[in-house]
């Protein structure tokens, strides 16, 4: 691999720079946003602290979400910088080419987004499950986690709602209703708290009921029976119901969403908007390095003359058509029954054509 040149460092540098300015500003204005909003959640002990930092622990999903478009209009500034200060006109009297240039602009671009990925990877999973996690102790005044609603689960012919999550992996609350090989309701349990205690040597979890009631619902009778403690069997793990199910799944890591699919799949359950958001972590690459060459045809082509305030409205505009498109195409996948490639794919596919359009008239 050859090393990257004078030119190449120079366009990188530019970028970078361009970039990180505008990184600055977007997430300094989303974080006073998202500060307001939570303001006005206002309850009890949720005031202005709690409020700081919860917002504090989503900003590096927060990055990632907005890195397309950061990389975008800091690649339009930093080429637009350069056309008019006549530099883009200098390297092309010197020979350097439109493709030339895409390739310089492709390594801050990679480099920006393999940080990003990084972050999303192992950064973004654990804050967003801190900051809800948090957001609901202070909101319930308590030491354990409780999801809006509970939480239910379903494993075959066991549907079972969880209350509440403690801070050792445990279940509160739960409640087990299992179905008889008729499909009706045959033996329902109540119990204080679920303990898991590892996994078996087939590969399945090991739980630990206790303190909670057993009813078994016969032809003609039921009988209920108390317990201190129960054992219970189940492919569920800690990993899978954990403070992550207060987390949304475009807020998950690509192995999170793995499970997410593969548990759903299993018990036959829609998992859409888990697959939109895996293809969508898969194109974002290729989505990145899109938009960046739509900037560099746009600075070749109808913006080579244009002010800077101009470049960058038109950069706001085209990043918002660009996600307006995104969010259109996503419930496509769910409505026409689109698969999720196709859908996620399909706005990228449209903003590559039109970029290499461009970057082909240019040249």
């Amino acid at each position: 691999m050859q090393p990257l040149s004078r030119l190449d460092r120079y366009l990188c540098r530019s970028a970078l720079t361009a970039a990180a300015t505008v990184l600055l500003a977007l997430l300094s204005l989303i974080a006073c946003f998202a500060l307001f909003e939570e303001l006005d959640e206002r309850q009890g002990a949720y005031g202005l602290a709690a409020a700081t930092w919860y917002v504090l622990l989503t900003l590096p999903r927060r990055t990632y979400e907005i890195l397309p478009y950061v990389l975008f209009l800091g690649s339009l500034i930093s080429l637009g910088r350069l056309a008019a200060q006549s530099e883009l006109v200098a390297m092309r009297a010197a020979g350097v080419s439109v493709h030339r240039l895409g390739g310089a602009l492709a390594w801050p671009v990679g480099l920006a987004w393999l940080l990003g990925a990084a972050v999303d990877e192992w950064a973004v999973p654990a804050s967003e499950a801190l900051a809800e996690s948090h957001k609901a102790r202070v909101l319930h005044g308590n030491q354990h986690i409780e999801p809006r609603g509970g939480y239910w689960y379903r494993e075959g012919p066991l549907y079972m709602h969880v209350q509440a999550l403690d801070d050792d992996g445990g279940l509160l609350g739960v409640r087990q209703y299992w179905l008889n090989e008729d499909g009706g309701l045959g033996l329902t349990r109540l119990a204080a708290r679920a303990e898991y205690q590892g996994v078996d040597a087939d590969g399945g979890g090991r739980w630990l009921l206790r303190d909670g009631t057993q009813t078994t619902l016969g032809d003609e009778r039921a009988a209920l029976d108390a317990f201190g403690q129960l054992a219970w069997r189940s492919q569920l793990d800690p990993a899978l119901l954990s403070e992550r199910v207060l987390v949304d799944a475009d807020k998950l890591s690509l192995s999170d969403l793995r499970r997410q699919i593969l548990y759903m799949e299993r018990e036959g359950l829609d998992a859409t908007s888990q697959r939109l958001a895996l293809w969508s972590k898969y194109f974002q690459p290729v989505a990145t390095l899109g938009l960046a060459m739509l900037a560099l045809a746009f600075v070749l082509g109808p913006l080579r003359e244009l002010g800077a305030g101009v470049r960058v409205t038109v950069g706001v505009i085209v990043g918002l058509c660009f996600k307006y498109l995104q969010d259109l195409f996503a419930p496509m996948s769910a409505v026409y029954e689109l698969p999720a490639p196709l859908a996620v794919g399909l706005p990228i596919a449209l903003c590559w054509a039109v970029a290499i359009w461009g970057i082909r008239r240019a040249a």
